[in-house]
């Protein structure tokens, strides 16, 4: 059939290159505009609202540096009381190491000494060393 297509239109290879070319373009540009009806693009940010508050804060701020406190150090985290939230913010001791010490201090009951974390999994003596000094088991 394409045979055939070709003695019709008596179309050189030059001219069929160039009409599949065309033809390439006009399916991939249809393709294109019938993919932005379908998926409407994306809603812009809009500055002015971020603007705003920052312009905001940013004066209030001017206005009384004072109010701004310190951050104060916490003193040692007991690990026989401690919540889950508490026990993540040390040092080396993630969700899952939490979960464990606190298991640990349910089934077995407080800690009697620090160097007692060492017994649970992933806890190592090193590990035990380093939060010493930010730890307590009053």
């Amino acid at each position: 059939m394409w045979e055939r297509l070709k003695e019709w239109a008596g179309l050189t290879r030059t001219e069929q290159r160039v009409i599949l070319v065309l033809a390439t373009a006009l399916l991939a540009g249809a393709g294109i505009k019938f993919y932005w009806q379908v998926f409407p693009s994306v809603r812009q940010f809009e500055y002015q609202a971020s603007d705003s508050t920052f312009a905001a804060l940013s004066s209030r701020l001017e206005e009384d540096p004072g109010k701004e406190q310190p951050e104060q150090k916490p003193g040692p985290v007991n690990i026989n009381t401690a919540s889950k939230a508490e026990l993540i913010k040390l040092p080396g001791i993630g969700e899952v190491m939490a979960e464990r010490i606190i298991l640990h201090r349910d089934n077995v009951g407080p800690f009697q000494s620090i160097d007692e974390l060492s017994t649970i999994k992933g806890i190592s003596k090193r590990r035990v060393e380093q939060l010493r000094p930010l730890i307590t088991v009053r």
